[in-house]
């Protein structure tokens, strides 16, 4: 395989020009979140593929002009990634009549001069066209955008874009609106509506609050130094702390006072790929550039349609690559602690990649378990003998997912659907109090613990989490 970086538009049609030479595989270009696959035999394109396209491909009646669509979104924003291998695309659409090099570069530049010119008039391919008054053959044009114009009328694409533009410019159409639901559901906001507050100055149990009755989606950071800790909400649900650590309930009703606080807004989806960041499942971690290609990885991404993040080191920033189905969801960048949503990739070497495939990354419940665990280890320690003690932390000390450390219980992993290991760990605590203190002074003993807790729980809903070994867990 051959890969490698572009930056400009001669890259493109040097590679194409050097592909089609007696080259038989696939040229794939990936540039500024759109890609395009070639299938070359015998230095000639005999089809290609575009992940834009899925669903699409029975729909198409003029895949000459899908063809050239895409290239010229790759030649517009030329900075990207190429790879040329022997691989096979089932997905591939195949053209009626192979196209050769000549042919593709001098067609190429043709129609990105008439496509620029008609997208001074309509903005964006996915502006939807309305009809102004009768004309022939107007149904193909009335009530459809530019790109469902290119896919679905037969003819030559050149011809069709001097009609479309034509058609604008005599009064015939007009733009209707720029609402395309394909498109939007790729895009995210990234917003900070609390940033690098002092928790000392602001209540966090009233902002926790009003998280929770907004039915926010984004999450709440704490730093202060090399300690951080962030809750994650969807729809004012809390579903996730990292790291995960029961000790967050403390904070939000002692904080820290020189902790700063922020809050970001972000999409919920998003959000879900960014939480990977945390995730144990890593396929590549900190591999250096020296070792791997950056494009590759993209491609293997887009190519195997992978869900999942790619996690760019670089000295003086992060780059949180989003990928959903093999597409790019999003690029964010985290300077100095601020994250921003990026529609490009600029990569500063030396850089250090980590990979992750999607997982679920919820964690509320075992966070609060773990809480339980210690607020009723903490009873038990002042009552226990030492036999008694021992055999309790032995038993911790024998479990693959607990441990003991620093005078408290913590996760050696995250739990993965083990709700019943941690349960169990909870009832036996339950049932060695009982025995112990009995049934009344050990209740009593725990409301008090829990006492100071009362609002943040009703906030946070933690009942709703709390089950026992007999019951279904609540989610």
């Amino acid at each position: 395989m051959l890969f490698g970086y572009i930056s400009k538009q001669q890259d493109i049609v040097d590679l194409i020009n050097n592909c089609l030479i007696n080259k038989n595989g696939l040229l794939n270009l990936f540039s500024n979140n759109s890609s395009i696959s070639l299938y070359i035999e015998k230095g000639y394109v005999k089809g290609f593929f575009s992940p834009a396209l899925e669903g699409l491909s029975e729909d198409i009646k003029n895949k000459t002009s899908m063809l050239f669509y895409y290239l010229f979104e790759t030649l517009e924003n030329p900075e990207g990634f190429f790879s040329f291998s022997q691989n096979e695309n089932e997905s591939l659409i195949l053209l009626e009549e192979p196209i050769n090099a000549e042919e593709l570069v001098l067609q190429l530049h043709l129609i990105s001069h008439k496509l620029k010119a008609l997208m001074d008039k309509i903005i964006t391919p996915y502006a939807v066209l309305k009809a102004q008054k009768n004309f022939e053959n107007m149904e193909t044009f009335d009530g459809k955008t530019l790109h469902q114009i290119l896919y679905s009328t037969e003819g030559d694409m050149v011809e069709l874009l001097q009609k479309v533009e034509s058609l604008i410019s005599n009064g015939f159409l007009d733009i209707h609106q720029f609402y395309n639901p394909e498109v939007d559901k790729h895009d995210f906001t990234i917003e900070y509506l609390i940033k690098d507050v002092e928790s000392g100055k602001i209540n966090l149990i009233t902002i926790v609050e009003n998280l929770q009755l907004s039915k926010f989606t984004g999450f709440l950071r704490a730093v202060k130094g090399i300690n951080e800790f962030e809750i994650f909400y969807v729809k004012g649900k809390p579903i996730g702390v990292y790291p995960l650590n029961c000790n967050i309930f403390e904070f939000l009703i002692n904080p820290d006072a020189s902790m700063n606080v922020s809050v970001v807004s972000m999409d919920a989806s998003a959000l879900n790929l960014y939480m990977l960041k945390y995730t144990e499942n890593w396929w590549v971690k900190g591999v250096g550039n020296e070792f791997l290609e950056l494009g590759k990885l993209i491609m293997g991404m887009e190519q195997s349609k992978s869900t999942g993040l790619l996690l760019v080191h670089m000295p003086s920033k992060e780059t949180y690559i989003l990928f959903d189905k093999g597409r790019i969801k999003g690029i964010m960048e985290e300077t100095e602690g601020y994250l921003k949503a990026y529609t490009h990739l600029k990569v500063e070497r030396p850089f250090w990649v980590d990979m992750s495939p999607y997982e679920p990354m919820e964690n509320i419940s075992s966070t609060i378990y773990l809480f339980l665990i210690n607020v009723v280890y903490g009873v038990l320690f002042k009552h226990l003998g030492y036999n008694a003690e021992h055999n309790l932390l032995s038993y911790v000390a024998s479990s693959d997912l607990f441990k003991y450390e620093e005078g408290s219980i913590k996760y050696r992993r995250k739990p993965k659907e083990e709700d019943d290991v941690v349960i169990g760990l909870l009832s036996l605590l339950l049932d060695t109090g009982h025995k112990v203190l009995g049934q009344k002074r050990l209740e009593e003993s725990i409301e008090a613990l829990l006492q100071p807790y009362g609002e943040i729980f009703k906030i946070m809903d933690v009942e709703k989490y709390i089950r026992f070994s007999n019951e279904n867990p609540s989610r």
